[in-house]
């Protein structure tokens, strides 16, 4: 098999896997009755642990980052804003409407940072993202009005984490760069997992926090953190390697679509026509940013 065919399995599977994993912290949620605050510490400080060891097996230097202030400023910031921020708004966001709406909100992002770098830039973005930027919003307005602008079919807390957590993907996506240019991809996401976990743990530091817990529920819990964060973590970055960033990020609407079919099937949450339509209209703006970034690219 080709590289480019083991990439694009690679990613695909990938995807498949982070829409599983927030169809499993739904579950978790509403079998152990545990706030997603406290799910969100235990996920990065699991997830940063198990990250930071695969790297040190990979041969990675993964004190390096801390060796200087400015180094150690801009891991801070980012595991705050970055990791713990995005984690923290798509859990709440999943824990108000379910896994598949807050999968689906979150893949505003990539419109996010088109429309944020235009603006910066102060140039005028091309017709392709000028489409993707429509139907975004259009998608958005589909599964949280269901075409009905005097209602939401949503909550408005739901709306607001599931947004936010689309903000806080696309700061997430963006600021780290420079850090993983120079220290690698694995230390960067383990610190910044590790550190914004126990910026949580003062919360609940001698604080007594009831939930259930069953055979069931720690397998569960083992497959959120192992399968759908430090595995799934390390195959997209291994695929997008072999098939570039544009592709990928077109096969990883796989993840919003394999969310909203396991919600489905397993947990019974049911999508309505609005609903579907709304999903392929953000996925397609994907598409298009993907489609848009290929073409510069070949022009260069």
């Amino acid at each position: 098999m080709g590289s480019t065919k083991k990439g694009i399995i690679y990613v695909l599977f990938a995807a498949v896997l982070w829409g599983s994993s927030g169809v499993c912290a739904q579950y978790i949620m509403q079998e152990s009755q545990i706030a997603a605050q406290f799910l969100t510490m235990i996920r990065l400080l699991f997830s940063g642990f198990i990250l930071l060891t695969l790297s040190l097996i990979h041969g990675d230097k993964i004190f390096a980052i801390l060796k200087t202030r400015k180094d150690i400023i801009s891991l801070l910031l980012f595991s705050l804003v970055g990791a713990l921020t995005v984690q923290l708004t798509f859990l709440v966001a999943i824990e108000k409407s379910n896994a598949a709406t807050a999968t689906i909100l979150q893949f505003l992002s990539p419109s996010i940072i088109v429309a944020w770098f235009a603006a910066v830039r102060k140039k005028r973005p091309g017709a392709l993202v000028f489409l993707a930027i429509f139907t975004s919003l259009s998608g958005t307005f589909l599964l949280v009005t269901h075409g009905n602008p005097t209602s939401l079919s949503i909550s408005p807390a739901a709306l607001f984490w599931g947004i936010a957590s689309a903000f806080a993907a696309a700061f997430y996506t963006t600021y780290p760069s420079d850090l993983i240019a120079r220290f690698g991809t694995l230390p960067v996401v383990g610190w910044s997992m590790l550190l914004g976990g126990a910026m949580l743990l003062p919360f609940y530091a001698g604080n007594d926090v009831e939930f259930m817990v069953n055979g069931g529920l720690l397998l569960a819990f083992f497959y959120l953190v192992v399968i759908g964060t430090a595995l799934t973590f390390s195959m997209y970055l291994k695929g997008a390697q072999m098939i570039g960033g544009p592709r990928a990020s077109i096969l990883s609407c796989a993840e919003p679509l394999s969310s909203a079919l396991l919600s489905l099937l397993l947990l019974g949450v049911t999508f309505t026509l609005p609903d579907w339509l709304g999903t392929l209209l953000i996925l397609s703006s994907v598409v298009l940013i993907s489609l848009d970034s290929r073409r510069k690219v070949r022009t260069h």
